[in-house]
């Protein structure tokens, strides 16, 4: 298999996004890559810019986010096996293109993503971040379902 350095891992803490992980894992032991796990969100407590002003968000949706966007990030890392080097990323935006704005930044050759598994139609009407980064990223792209 070709080496690949570097492979980039999108997760929201769903069943999918674990499935990526674990596919992650089998490529990077058989081309040894660094694995960039990553959890976008649309915003989290840090979006506001003053600490001492009252937020545009209300507590109920900004003060889970940091705690969220830890579990997820540390339940992928605990899927990863020692000896693989992975480093763990947030990031606060649209999903699709921080994703792809990531990949671009780190030289990730490879995306792997959790599919949601949507049908035809509510994948039309909900839209698909699988999808989308599919279309959008600069390399492989490859969709666990």
């Amino acid at each position: 298999m070709e080496k690949l350095s570097r492979i980039l891992v999108p997760v929201d803490g769903s069943p999918g996004s674990d499935k990526a992980v674990d596919m992650a894992v089998e490529l990077s032991e058989s081309c040894g890559s660094v694995l960039d796990i990553l959890y976008v969100s649309y915003f989290d407590s840090d979006t506001d810019e003053v600490e001492d002003t009252d937020s545009w968000l209300p507590e109920i949706v900004s003060a889970p986010a940091g705690g969220r966007i830890r579990e997820v990030l540390e339940r992928a890392r605990k899927r990863i096996p020692e000896g693989i080097e992975v480093e763990l990323h947030k990031r606060t935006g649209n999903p699709v293109r921080r994703i792809v704005e990531f990949s671009k930044e780190h030289g990730d050759e490879t995306i792997v993503v959790g599919g949601r598994g949507l049908d035809a139609l509510r994948g039309f009407l909900l839209g698909s971040v699988s999808q989308e980064v599919m279309e959008s990223a600069p390399g492989a792209v490859i969709v666990v379902k």
